[in-house]
């Protein structure tokens, strides 16, 4: 199991965690990493022909500050090279057991279990029997996680192995038209009762942004963060949204982090979301462009320079 989910041609096709970690060997002028609001935030294809910049999107639905560590330590250990890194910063992030339905992808970092930095990280989500069995009888980690090492599941892996795209961040594109229409939303997705949810900030995770901060520091990339846009109704439904948001990005500010806003005119349009967190391709056209807008005052250089 260990050999054939580290294999690139077998990798799960659902899985941009396995992807990301499989990248080796490359060198990019910037790479976007956070949640499936980073993942889904740009059209890489128009971001890279508006930059003149060559990037790559390592976000994933559903990841953490210590998801998004771990993927961008193997990523860098896999001698890909970086110069720019955009962190996707928001609250939800710092609050992924109740932001997202998986807090953390236990099974997507088994594979790596042997390394001491995964282990940190994978351990906090593990009771202490499964932390002794994974030690002393390995090969049980992937007999509790059977429904993605299972036999069929690996039949699946090389029944898709000539399907895949080497370049499975530049599936999400906009396909703009100038004749979208707005279409009916449902309203009780967008609009839940004022008030009714709270962000509580996890210190485990909010170490783990510290950890990209310095990790980055460490690698000479200048790390420049984000926010991307939400429906501005979420700071009806989260009690404390503007709390948590300022503080957070009060400490960006104090370590003299660069921080690139919201665009709030997107935020403000409905037409532009699939969900109240997650921008729709109209929505990611016009924040691709904004984006391209907003880094232009970092006049960031290409490797090829």
């Amino acid at each position: 199991c260990i050999w054939f989910f580290k294999i690139d041609k077998y990798l799960p096709s659902d899985s941009r965690r396995y992807w990301a970690m499989k990248q080796k060997n490359q060198s990019f002028d910037y790479a976007v990493l956070g949640s499936s609001r980073a993942e889904g935030a740009f059209d890489m294809c128009m971001l890279d022909s508006l930059t003149r910049l060559k990037g790559i999107n390592i976000g994933s639905s559903g990841s953490g500050y210590v998801d998004n560590y771990l993927v961008l330590n193997k990523f860098l250990s896999n001698h890909n090279q970086i110069k720019y890194l955009f962190l996707q910063t928001d609250i939800y992030s710092l609050d992924p057991s109740r932001s997202f339905s998986n807090a953390f992808h236990v099974y997507n970092f088994i594979p790596y279990w042997d390394s001491p930095i995964f282990r940190e990280a994978t351990s906090h989500y593990l009771d202490k029997n499964d932390i002794f069995i994974f030690d002393y009888l390995p090969w049980l980690r992937f007999y509790k996680y059977n429904k993605f090492y299972s036999p069929i599941q690996m039949l699946q892996r090389l029944r898709e192995e000539n399907k895949k795209n080497s370049r499975i961040d530049q599936y999400i594109k906009s396909n703009y038209n100038s004749t979208f229409s707005n279409n009916i939303k449902d309203s009780s997705l967008f609009y839940k009762p004022v008030s009714s949810k709270k962000i509580i900030v996890d210190s485990f995770d909010l170490n783990y942004f510290f950890k990209i901060i310095d990790l980055a520091k460490s690698k000479n990339i200048k790390l420049i963060c984000f926010t991307a846009p939400d429906y501005y109704y979420q700071k009806q439904v989260y009690s404390n949204y503007d709390t948590i948001e300022n503080d957070f990005l009060s400490y960006i500010k104090m370590k003299k982090i660069s921080y690139i806003s919201k665009d709030t005119s997107i935020c403000k349009n409905m037409a532009f979301f699939k969900d109240p967190g997650h921008l729709n391709d109209f929505g990611r056209y016009y924040n691709t462009r904004f984006f391209s807008n907003a880094i232009k005052k970092y006049n960031l250089s290409s490797n090829s320079n």
